[in-house]
């Protein structure tokens, strides 16, 4: 009866080994697996979608570094979303009753992403414009620039340095962003004014074109780009040498060398010029002068003034106030020059002239044959200074004479209210109507400082 219990014993041992072996042999795989989705751009805010292919497991635990939400424990958890820029990690762990597993992925955020930028032009908008630039863009990691007509043209630096823009004119800067998932772009344009190229010109006072000594003469800046300037003239007196343009006064005949110094606060430039004056023969001498008859007193003139450079006309007299600087007036009363003289000016009103403000008189000999006095043209080409003059000894007439067309060349004495003598000789009578006129050359001494 013992044997038999023994023996049930060690069967049901044998029985229950077997069963337990059967059991690990059956035990169910465990794996944790996932895949993830997102749109090809990765600027933030980045959603993800998941996607569980994990199996044999019972619970679920995901972590979402930087998501939102920032865990679940469904075995679908949904979408999450990152804002934060850098990398982050999903992990997954999944177990059941005997094992657990655990798998890991990482997503990139890129920066979102803004594009902008400034520049300043060194000192003035000038070429050549040394320009500083400013990047304002924000989530970038890489940058493309282009500069257009710039030294350097390129470069790929987040703060470039200074772009030197050699050239007048519009230029592009061209931005180009990457922030790892995409481009922005941005074109803007800046304008510089030519480079400073420096000249000038000059012209003498009316009354010196024969440019003698002594003499005034003038300038005009022709210089473009130019900010400041500064006049030198060795031997002479300039007047106003930090200004744009300048007065200088040559006493004495000579060669002089008058230089401009233009500058823009980037570059000087310096021009000279040579300017030769001639010694003083105390003469003024004017060729081809024109005077109208008493209809063009308004148009060509009919009276002179050595000071002014020559003939003019009645209404600019009249508006520059030239009256105490006129010489004489030349009378005709039309085209056919018939009855001809000339006058003092403040006889204008007298010979059917508007009045003149302070008119000086003056003394003539209109037809100088008819006191004796012989003059040619050789006479006349041979007076060059003051004392030739001197061979003339009347300069004034009892009565008013007149000369007519037919009598050229014909030549007329005269003396200046303030003693300046004189010769003029008509050459020619021109026929136009109401806008004829003679054409005659004068002589006249200068006044002193002239």
């Amino acid at each position: 009866m013992q044997k038999k219990y023994l023996y049930n014993f060690i069967a049901f041992l044998l029985t229950a080994s077997s069963f337990c072996s059967c059991l690990r042999e059956t035990e169910v795989p465990i794996a944790s697996k996932f895949t993830i989705e997102t749109a090809e751009d990765k600027t933030s805010p980045v959603t993800v979608k998941i996607n569980n292919s994990s199996y044999g497991a019972d619970e679920y635990e995901w972590t979402f570094e930087g998501g939102l939400p920032s865990s679940s424990t469904e075995r679908t958890p949904g979408l999450v979303v990152f804002t934060q820029a850098g990398e982050h990690k999903i992990t997954l762990r999944v177990r059941n009753t005997v094992e657990e597993r655990t798998s890991q992925q990482t997503i990139r955020v890129d920066s979102a992403m803004t594009i902008d930028f400034g520049f300043s032009i060194a000192l003035n908008d000038i070429a050549p414009g040394v320009v500083s630039i400013t990047n304002k863009s924000k989530g970038g990691s890489q940058y493309e620039w282009t500069f257009e007509g710039g030294i350097p043209s390129t470069s790929n630096l987040q703060h470039p340095d200074t772009i030197t823009f050699v050239d007048g004119g519009e230029h592009k800067i061209h931005l180009k962003v990457f922030n790892g998932s995409k481009y922005e772009e941005l074109t803007k344009s800046l304008t510089l004014q030519a480079p400073m190229q420096a000249d000038f010109s000059y012209k003498p006072l009316p009354v010196d074109q024969d440019w003698e000594a002594p003499l005034t003469l003038e300038t005009t800046n022709l210089t473009t780009g130019g900010l400041s300037y500064r006049w030198v003239c060795v031997g002479a007196d300039v007047m106003s040498p930090t200004e744009e343009t300048t007065t200088i006064r040559f006493e004495h005949a000579g060669t002089y060398k008058l230089q401009m110094i233009a500058s823009n606060g980037k570059e000087e430039k310096i021009v000279e010029k040579s300017i030769i004056i001639q010694p003083n023969s105390g003469i003024i001498k004017q060729n081809n002068l024109k005077f109208g008859i008493n209809e063009a007193k308004n148009s060509i003139g009919c009276f002179y003034s050595a000071k002014e450079g020559g003939v003019v006309t009645s209404s600019k007299i009249v508006e520059k106030k030239y009256g105490a600087w006129i010489d004489f007036g030349f009378f005709a009363l039309n085209s056919s020059f018939n009855y001809c003289y000339f006058f003092a000016p403040n006889q204008a009103e007298a010979n059917s002239f508007p009045k003149i403000d302070s008119a000086q008189g003056a003394t003539f000999i209109n037809n100088p044959s008819s006191m004796g006095i012989n003059i040619t043209n050789a006479v006349f080409d041979n007076i060059k200074k003051p004392s030739d003059l001197n061979q003339f000894t009347k300069w004034s007439e009892t009565n008013q004479t007149s000369f007519n067309k037919t009598s050229a060349p014909h030549f007329v004495l005269v003396r200046t209210a303030d003693g300046r003598k004189g010769i003029i000789r008509i050459k020619e009578f021109v026929k136009d109507g109401s806008q004829s006129y003679i054409i005659a050359d004068v002589k006249l001494e200068k006044r002193a400082g002239e």
